[in-house]
């Protein structure tokens, strides 16, 4: 999967997005505006709903991206060169060039974009 375009660098990872990404934003933006928030919260203005059909589509992916960068910067700590990360229509991808020099640090690569995943997940359930 290779980016259409590229949203720039963190933690000297390159950050590249698919084109199919705003077909996601579109549904999830969409479905929340038009379905979701107007029958929980009615009688706000349309426009806000879109705000908020949107903002929850960017948090959704900030969120894969935080997921998908934990595992590359994970992966750079321990010796394993790192391409760059795509998101793409379903989830997000950590390109590595190589694999782990042991099963530890395989397992730690592997296990932290879930763990940071859980974290968020968490984050979010406080503020309910």
């Amino acid at each position: 999967m290779t980016a259409t375009f590229t949203l720039g660098r963190i933690a000297g990872v390159r950050i590249g997005v698919h084109w199919s990404v705003l077909i996601i934003v579109g549904i999830i933006t969409l479905g929340l505006a038009q379905s979701r928030l107007p029958r929980t919260y009615p009688g706000h203005n349309p426009t806000l709903y879109w705000a908020a059909g949107l903002a929850a589509a960017v948090i959704f992916f900030a969120s894969l991206l935080a997921h998908e960068l934990a595992h590359a910067v994970l992966a750079r700590r321990n010796g394993v060169p790192v391409d760059d990360i795509v998101l793409w229509l379903l989830g997000g991808m950590a390109r590595l060039r190589s694999e782990a020099s042991s099963p530890a640090a395989e397992l730690r690569i592997a296990g932290v974009g879930p763990l940071v995943s859980l974290l968020l997940s968490g984050m979010g359930l406080l503020h309910e």
